[in-house]
């Protein structure tokens, strides 16, 4: 009985630390772009008038998400341009088929920046070209009218107020170009993370009406037309109104399930947080403190590994609480 005991205290021990080794030693070689990206944002045309005010150009049209990605408290523009005449094809409730040449575009900015109202921090793009993802990052300048394009990242101190009215003094940072693969890689491919489409099937607002995104991009265009009848629902996490089961695990599929999923960065770890797998399957209960110890403190092995520099307290506290209560 006694080595049985000593058995049980060394697995306690022993599982934490190869829960965190498997983290940061599942990558796969850095994945090179297959394109060269222009030297400034402005080259892809993407914005009409200034490009302060972020107002999409024709061709070029606004996306949202139920849930998204926590990022040190950062609002973001999601925009994506086809080539003229080419759509999208959903594909269930994941990724839609993408035509060749389209472009997704991220815009990172904060409304409230001390001195300064708002702030354009940096765009990220992905690129489809033959058949493969390529990603670059574009840091905004000063006079906020145009980003440059840059490979090595960069760290931004900001000071702010979120829109939970809080005052924050950060140091965001800008990812550099291989950081990227380590949240945009499926297998030995980048792919998007967000536009799946059970993400994009919610409602907003369009000419001043309420509309299904889905049925709206249709009617643009952008969407070839299909039934979405079977198409699911990711739940938006910020919702209180939901079902706290739902809140947590839509908040882990779009901050963690990127990597934790099979062919993900941390394909290998015992966790897969994907929204669509079985509890049972997600190894959620064996990792039970480790998704708390990770997520509520920084350092080297806090998680999300990249994107964060400060602690998402709501998301801890969301975590806790779903945790606390299983069973």
């Amino acid at each position: 009985m006694k080595y049985k005991k000593y058995i049980i205290i060394a697995a306690v021990l022993v599982c934490p630390i190869v829960y965190v080794w498997s983290c940061h030693n599942s990558g796969r070689g850095n994945i090179d772009n297959g394109i060269s990206f222009k030297a400034k944002l402005s080259s892809y045309q993407l914005f009409k008038g200034e490009m302060l005010a972020l107002k999409p150009a024709d061709g070029v049209e606004l996306f949202q998400l139920s849930s998204t990605l926590f990022t040190d408290y950062a609002e973001k523009q999601r925009l994506i341009k086809l080539p003229k005449g080419k759509q999208m094809v959903l594909n269930d409730d994941g990724l839609p088929i993408f035509p060749e040449g389209t472009i997704i575009a991220k815009t990172f900015y904060y409304s409230k920046v001390e001195g300064k109202g708002r702030q354009l921090i940096e765009t990220r793009l992905l690129i489809l070209h033959q058949s493969k993802w390529n990603v670059a990052t574009f840091r905004w300048n000063a006079t906020q009218t145009d980003a440059d394009l840059i490979n090595d990242g960069a760290n931004i101190p900001i000071n702010f107020t979120g829109l939970d009215g809080e005052w924050r003094k950060i140091s965001y940072h800008i990812p550099a170009k291989q950081e990227c693969g380590s949240c945009h890689r499926q297998n030995n491919e980048i792919i998007p993370i967000g536009p799946k489409a059970r993400n994009l099937n919610i409602t907003v607002e369009r000419g001043g009406k309420n509309i299904n995104q889905l049925i709206y991009l249709m009617k643009k265009g952008v969407i070839k037309q299909s039934r979405i009848n079977s198409i699911t629902g990711l739940p938006d996490y910020h919702d209180d109104t939901l079902p706290l089961v739902q809140r947590a695990r839509a908040y882990m599929d779009i901050n963690c399930a990127h990597c934790h999923q099979a062919g993900g960065f941390a394909g290998n770890t015992t966790l897969n947080l994907d929204f669509g797998t079985d509890l049972e399957h997600t190894g959620i209960k064996f990792n039970k403190s480790n998704i708390i110890i990770r997520t509520n403190q920084m350092g080297e092995f806090h998680m999300p590994k990249l994107g964060t520099t400060v602690i998402d307290k709501e998301g801890v506290e969301l975590m806790k609480k779903y945790i606390s209560e299983l069973k």
